[in-house]
């Protein structure tokens, strides 16, 4: 199984990082592609996890009713705007906070938001968790812990809602501080919804299964959400069926740790079923957009599974499923390159890596460095050459063994 190894100068931070001009790089594509996060505008194609931002502005300006809480699975990792931003030369919309973002370049739903931060204190329990839930979305994890402060116990549902989308927040911000493992922790004991108290749990066997955690505490966590699982019957059909797909594609993460491929793979073909049951519910805009979520992301694990193990248990057709439902997000891309890359098949791999690596991201850098490999695998240096370019417009730290022209050193 071929592993394509990235190496960066990480004594440098990305937001220390200076692009110069591009050499290979598109970078008006790949604004477009990301204005969701730019600006929460429209674009098509653009990454699914993008759309959330926008499916949230949506109700801040009356686009679409208000729905809270919300159940996405996916959240930014801080930098994230920045990174794109950045990458698409597009300096002039950097921001700490939404406030932040000069007037002229606010669409109307940039400044709904920046109108319902102003009116924070104000605002009724269901618009904050629609407000934080965006913040959280955008990468602006600061502000997201300024806003809400301490938090505490709280009875009504709305609030639990509100402490779950900070946790996330202040998670990603700091995944060394202790405080969101105990906010996740009452929660998964305490919260009203059985589908709130069940992801509560799954947030705490993912952050305990990764970079070689704490598996038996993660046990402890998997148990539980199984027991806040079976609550599930009181909500929602389609929900239930989401959240337990969500546990099933957990459960699968923490049993391959374990080393026991069978029950791994009993999980992610019980994650998929759900995910089908889902569909027969009956369907909205909403429901179809967390479906359309979950849909990805269960094949994008199911094809790193296989990748990992050299086996072959995910559909036959995940990879063009996953290539319809999110064709330009540089995460499942690169995860169908890796998969035809363990098949051999090189030319396709290269494919993804380098539409991948045009959708940008710190991951888009490295399916830039990954597309390089294949090329020299299928003999054209040429094509490695530009690759490594590419990789070097994306991420100026990257170690390449490429020999950059003067205007593409600087830092």
């Amino acid at each position: 199984m071929p592993k394509f190894a990235y190496h960066r100068d990480d004594s440098v931070s990305f937001g220390e990082l200076r692009f110069t001009g591009p050499r290979v790089l598109d970078t008006a594509e790949l604004a477009r592609r990301w204005r969701a996060w730019i600006d929460l505008g429209d674009a098509d194609p653009a990454p699914l996890r993008s759309r959330h931002a926008v499916h949230l502005a949506r109700m801040l300006t009356g686009e679409a009713e208000e729905v809270a809480p919300n159940w996405f699975a996916t959240v930014s990792v801080t930098s994230s705007r920045y990174q794109v931003v950045a990458q698409a030369r597009a300096v002039e919309h950097r921001c700490e906070r939404p406030a932040g973002l000069a007037g002229r370049l606010r669409t109307p739903r940039w400044q709904a938001l920046v109108t319902a931060l102003e009116r924070w204190p104000a605002l009724p329990p269901a618009r904050r968790v629609v407000v934080v839930a965006l913040l959280t979305q955008l990468g602006f994890h600061r502000h997201v812990v300024s806003l809400v402060g301490t938090l505490t116990a709280a009875d009504d549902p709305l609030s639990q809602q509100l402490a779950y989308e900070a946790s996330r927040a202040a998670y990603q911000l700091n995944r060394a501080s202790p405080v969101p493992g105990r906010v996740f922790g009452w929660l998964a004991g305490n919260a009203a919804r059985p589908a709130l108290r069940t992801l509560a749990a799954l947030q705490l066997v993912s952050t305990r299964s990764r970079g070689g955690g704490d598996r038996a505490e993660a046990a402890r966590w998997l148990a539980a959400a199984r027991r806040a699982a079976d609550g599930l019957d009181a909500e929602p059909d389609w929900l239930a069926h989401l959240v337990t797909s969500r546990y099933h594609r957990a459960a699968a993460l923490h049993e391959l740790s374990g080393g026991d491929r069978d029950p791994v793979v009993e999980h992610m073909r019980l994650a998929l079923s759900h995910d089908e049951d889902m569909a027969r519910c009956a369907p909205d805009p909403v429901r179809a957009h967390y479906r359309a979520e979950n849909r990805g992301l269960v094949l994008e694990a199911h094809l790193k599974l296989d990748t990992l193990t050299g086996e072959a248990s995910a559909p036959a057709d995940a990879v063009a499923q996953l290539r319809a439902l999110d064709p330009v997000d540089p995460e499942p891309l690169y995860a169908v390159g890796a998969y035809l890359a363990g098949r051999d098949d090189w030319e396709g791999a290269r494919e993804a890596f380098r539409r991948a690596a045009g959708s940008g991201t710190l991951r888009g850098a490295m399916a830039a460095a990954a597309a390089a490999d294949c090329s020299e695998r299928l003999g054209r240096p040429g094509d490695a050459e530009e690759d490594r370019l590419l990789c070097l417009d994306l991420d100026p730290a990257a170690r390449l063994a490429v020999r950059p022209s003067p205007a593409g050193e600087g830092r």
